[in-house]
């Protein structure tokens, strides 16, 4: 016996007076679910995969939110549930039977779930440090990516970060960019004055060669960059 779950693509929005909403993707049809109680996370996660057509590595977060009632008192400012374990699967069974009809929010691809987890302020790791830990204060927080940085931030484009790192590793690129972003709140003007690595100068810095300071090869007005 299971239940037949919506599954909607989009993205969670959080709004200035922090209320959820979940802004779908009008392109992307609806599709329906069967999920069974004893399904775990890993293999909800590969139905969905198969069913949205998604690549083995994409990142996904599967996401659904209590009905109306439930959420009281905050009511749209509660944040949506997020999917992570098998015990999480049961739980949003457990709770089918007060929605009028079950739906699931699936989030996809790397920067998309990267802003999601930032809203949410989920817990993340480099290497052997952690961020975000239980009992860690914004102000602690902050200085933590001031040490991480190091320096000034530079921007890099997005293009070069697609051909440096697979999905998975674009998530902990994206997510510290976010991080950066929040901790040193650029004006337009400041970004301006960010150094941008191009694919040349990456190249550069792999075979030794000093960074180059052209502006002319430094600045790429016409696409979108990441700081880091």
């Amino acid at each position: 016996m299971g239940t037949f779950v919506r599954i909607v693509q989009g993205i969670w929005e959080k709004t200035p007076t922090g209320e959820w909403r979940f802004d779908e993707n009008p392109a992307l049809e609806g599709e329906t679910v069967l999920i069974k109680p004893e399904d775990s996370y890993e293999g909800l996660v590969e139905m969905i995969r198969i069913r949205l057509n998604l690549g083995v590595l994409t990142p996904v977060a599967l996401t659904y939110q209590l009905p109306d009632w439930m959420l009281l008192p905050e009511g749209p400012r509660a944040p949506p549930i997020t999917l992570s374990a098998d015990k999480d699967v049961e739980t949003m069974l457990s709770v089918r039977e007060y929605m009028t009809e079950p739906v699931m929010y699936v989030t996809s691809e790397p920067e998309l779930v990267v802003k999601y987890q930032f809203l949410c302020r989920t817990p993340f790791k480099i290497g052997e440090n952690s961020f975000l830990g239980e009992g860690i204060t914004k102000e602690q927080h902050h200085h933590a990516i001031k040490e991480l940085v190091g320096g000034h931030p530079i921007v890099c484009s997005k293009t070069m970060l697609d051909m440096l790192f697979n999905e998975p590793q674009l998530l902990i690129v994206y997510r510290v960019s976010l991080e950066i972003e929040m901790v040193y709140a650029p004006s337009n003007e400041e970004r301006e004055e960010f150094l941008r690595l191009t694919v040349d100068d990456m190249i550069s810095i792999v075979e030794g060669e000093p960074l180059s300071t052209e502006e002319e090869r430094n600045n790429v007005p016409n696409e979108e960059g990441i700081i880091f």
